[in-house]
């Protein structure tokens, strides 16, 4: 018992020990970090390098056929907060209905997401430059009535109307350039409307260059 009291007090005091070693360590890299992300958001970038393009594109193949393409442009109004707008196309095929049944959605989307952690390496001891940000969406779709609206598709009847969808959620956000990124979105669909096409939780990559 004796011997393994004293063999759980090393481990503490093993514990410890490293911790206080780490830990200037870990106040330096932060320091530092602090200092060069303070530096940027002093430098006042020109027009052009706040404005940044991209997208994301959404394939499936199978019973569903669905290609999504979204593009998108925004602007950083500071090196944390940005926002933008987006325009959604998607085409949609049902291989379980005889004729095959297709149709197409499509419409605006504006968003805004804040950087929350810059890069881990502010408050790690790691050297990875990965961030996470928050993610508010709001999304317009024209949808038709003929497959979203009705439990049986009815081709030549009914029309379309649009679906109307708030999505939060965030995301990691990997640089691959001074001003490029790779995002990975987790997103949820906020509201109860029967007709909406998504399913929580949303997956996206999205590309920001």
């Amino acid at each position: 018992m004796a011997t393994m009291i004293r063999a759980g007090i090393r481990k503490r005091i093993f514990l410890g020990v490293l911790l206080l070693s780490l830990m200037p360590g870990m106040v330096l890299a932060a320091g530092e970090s602090r200092k060069q992300e303070k530096k940027r958001e002093k430098e006042k970038p020109e027009l052009t390098k706040r404005v940044y393009f991209g997208g994301y594109l959404g394939l499936q193949f199978g019973t569903i056929t669905d290609i999504m393409l979204s593009p998108m442009v925004g602007y950083r109004f500071t090196p944390r907060l940005n926002a933008g707008v987006g325009f959604t196309y998607e085409y949609y095929q049902d291989n379980t209905w005889q004729p095959k049944y297709t149709t197409s959605l499509y419409g605006p989307r504006v968003f805004a997401r804040y950087l929350v952690i810059a890069s881990f390496s502010n408050i790690l001891p790691i050297n990875y430059n990965g961030g996470i940000f928050f993610h508010v969406e709001y999304e317009a779709l024209n949808m038709d009535d003929n497959y979203f609206g009705n439990t049986t598709p009815s081709p030549g009847e009914g029309g379309r109307f649009w679906m109307n969808s708030v999505l939060l959620g965030g995301g990691l956000r990997q640089p691959i350039s001074r001003t490029g990124s790779i995002n990975f979105l987790v997103l949820f669909y906020v509201g109860d409307n029967a007709y909406t096409p998504y399913s929580n939780p949303i997956f996206r990559i999205e590309f920001s260059f």
